[in-house]
């Protein structure tokens, strides 16, 4: 297998601009001279769509090191490629002598089979969703907003990477901290300890620190990260979305970006998830007015509000006092390494591969590389995990594409290779890198996102691994998490980090399941919170003030209210990494989970019959197919929102409005 390298120095990075860009110009050259009656899908739109991809080939890894390099100057090198090579994209994206080859193209009535004529619908939408088809003035105006939009969202994004904010606290502000965590801290001169921004020290604190005011204290830096200049440019790109969207003819930007989705308009996504706050509202109330009785327990001197910064303190001590759950105790059973090869034997088995370590190319001594070894013995992928912060890294986890599978002009299968950069807790001391059990979904979710990468057999990068529409791209990572919460699973990925053999006990394994839904009425209704607000961002019809929008959402949603003086927008990086109009996402795409997991929760969860099955419909065609025809494949009938209620605890409000609507209402 020709693995990737990703040993780039920082005068490649900055030299590979010119070379790329003069390769895809050669390339248009080409497919522009090609005369009309001559044109046909391979010599103009499979030519367009290779000199694209191959591009992709060239840029993607030196771009990644913007994120994941541990060298200043390669990230900065890498930025300016990003930018340079994102704004050179909408140059070749408005460009009217290609848009016109390739409709040329499309009207010359050839026999194509149906990947080859999505393909074609596709590119072409994509064009005209970059103002192609508008008058000159008008295209003109979209590309020039398209490339100030692109600045705007990098620079955001930059900012949160470089975030050196830390709070200061005495040993005894760390009472109800566990020994690894207080180890694990920098200690100052001053004998104090550094609390970062970073998750690994961020969430734990929030979760255990019994000192309510330290908590404060480090809440408001939390969600004051880059307040000074992430607000506006958070509302300048706002702004010019919704600009983009008036020029191309839609009458918001949600609207522009759902139109190639799966539910198509903003209406559709209102309507969805003003329904589910309906059934979650009553059980959110509950929980709630179960966890201040809690805090007044607690501290009978307080008041009735569950404020932003004790919410998470007073989720975590119910869990312990109402369930005996203990997450600081239960990560004893869940060192790194087991989990990690527990992970590996049930995927395994599940998908019918084998993921074995890999001695090649990494980008930094803390990445580990896997090879991926079908049923046949051929190697057929490869991906990485980076899994501890460092300074000038990715703050959060995500799944990075490193490279695309698709097929090659000599009709070769280029491997695809994909990774986890995440950030959880570093080995400390005696004690190895341990996991607690949201830590352990967490890295199945993203593990669901490499098996959409590895086992694409899409043969066009267009429609490769995780390039499907944005409310689908979910599905194959929460599916996953569901795993988790298996007592066969939980048995193979544990083992205390003093004695391996000793897996998690049954009875923590049994109060972790009942416990699943002790707070999905708070947690949902946050993420509902968030799906609306960033509906309402993009559907709203003048300038917003969107830290007045955010606390009046937040309180009326999600049951908890914001923090004076802080500015949480400021650090919503999907609204400027992809997620634009698009958050609501992840519960659209958890109603097809759910659904999809229903069927092997009733031919086993470890069924390797159900396990190729899925990995043939859904996995291996990425966009190649409308998903949701080939969720319909896969179930044997149209997906409904029964599963996803249920998995909620919210089925019997459900049903009591009549039976739940099935998930393809929103197409046209």
């Amino acid at each position: 297998m020709n693995n990737p390298r990703f040993n780039y120095t920082e005068d490649e990075i900055k030299g590979l601009f010119k070379k790329v860009s003069g390769n895809i110009e050669s390339a248009m050259q080409k497919i522009i001279a090609v005369s009309d009656e001559k044109k046909n899908f391979e010599n103009t739109l499979l030519a367009f769509e290779n000199t694209i991809n191959d591009a992709g080939d060239a840029i993607t890894i030196p771009i990644s090191l913007a994120y994941i390099s541990d060298n200043e100057k390669i990230r900065k090198a890498a930025q300016e490629l990003e930018l340079k090579s994102s704004r050179y994209f909408i140059d070749i994206f408005t460009r009217e002598d290609i848009f016109e080859a390739l409709k040329k193209c499309a009207s010359n009535k050839e026999n194509l089979d149906e990947p080859a004529k999505r393909l074609i619908e596709k590119t072409l939408l994509n064009f005209k969703k970059n103002g192609l088809g508008l008058e000159a003035e008008k295209r003109e105006e979209v590309k020039k907003l398209l490339k100030e939009l692109v600045g705007i969202e990098l620079k955001f994004s930059v900012n949160l990477r470089n975030v050196k904010d830390e709070l200061e606290v005495s040993l005894d502000e760390l009472k109800g901290l566990p020994e690894d965590y207080i180890k694990g801290l920098k200690k100052k001169e001053n004998g104090k300890y550094a609390i970062t921004m970073d998750y690994p020290d961020y969430i734990p604190f929030m979760e255990n620190a019994k000192n309510d005011d330290a908590r404060r204290r480090l809440s408001f830096k939390f969600h004051n990260r880059c307040a000074n200049e992430n607000v506006k440019l958070m509302e300048d790109a706002i702004a010019i979305r919704r600009k983009i969207a008036k020029n191309i003819g839609y009458p918001t930007f949600a609207d522009y970006v759902l139109s190639d989705r799966m539910a198509k308009d903003s209406k559709t996504v209102f309507n969805f998830l003003n329904r589910t706050i309906d059934r979650l509202k009553e059980k959110g109330i509950k929980e709630l007015e179960e966890r201040i009785a809690l805090k007044k327990e607690n501290d009978p001197s307080s008041d009735e509000t569950m404020r932003s910064w004790q919410s998470s303190f007073y989720n975590n001590l119910l869990k312990k006092k109402k369930y005996s759950i203990d997450h600081e105790k239960i990560k004893e059973y869940f060192p790194l390494e087991t989990v990690i090869s527990g992970m590996f034997e049930v995927f395994g088995k599940v998908l019918g591969a084998k993921f074995k370590a890999a001695d090649i190319e990494v980008w930094h001594k803390d990445v580990r590389a896997y090879e991926v070894i079908d049923n046949a013995q051929n190697v057929i992928a490869c991906f990485y995990f980076d899994l501890f912060p460092r300074e000038g890294k990715y703050k959060h986890a995500a799944c990075f594409c490193i490279r695309q599978g698709r097929e090659l002009k000599d009709g070769s299968y280029q491997k695809p290779s994909a990774a986890i950069v995440a950030n959880f807790p570093k080995p400390s001391g005696d004690f190895p890198s341990l996991m607690k059990f949201d830590d352990m979904v967490t890295l199945f979710h993203e593990f669901g996102h490499i098996t959409h990468n590895i086992f694409t057999k899409a043969k066009y990068g267009s429609f490769s691994g995780t390039s499907v529409s944005r409310d689908f791209v979910e599905v194959p990572s929460q599916i996953l998490e569901n795993w988790a919460y298996c007592k066969e699973v939980l048995k193979v990925v544990s083992g205390h980090y003093r004695n391996p053999s000793e897996k998690l006990p049954d009875e923590i394994i049994e109060k972790l399941i009942a416990a699943k839904n002790m707070d999905s009425g708070l947690a949902n209704l946050r993420q509902l919170f968030l799906s609306i607000l960033d509906m309402k961002y993009h559907t709203i019809e003048s300038d917003a003030d969107t830290t007045e929008l955010y606390r009046k959402l937040m309180k009326e949603i999600s049951l908890i209210p914001m923090m004076d003086g802080v500015y949480p927008q400021a650090s919503f990086g999907h609204l400027m990494g992809g997620y634009e109009a698009g958050y609501y996402s992840y519960l659209w795409a958890k109603v097809i989970t759910m659904d999809l997991f229903s069927v092997f929760e009733k031919d086993g969860i470890m069924n390797p019959k159900t396990g190729n099955k899925y990995r043939k419909l859904i996995l291996e065609p990425g966009r190649t197919y409308d998903e949701l025809g080939q969720v319909k494949k896969f179930l044997g009938r149209e997906s409904n929102e029964d599963a996803f209620l249920k998995s909620i605890g919210a089925i019997e409000t459900a049903h009591q409005r009549g039976s739940a609507t099935a998930i393809q209402s929103g197409r046209k």
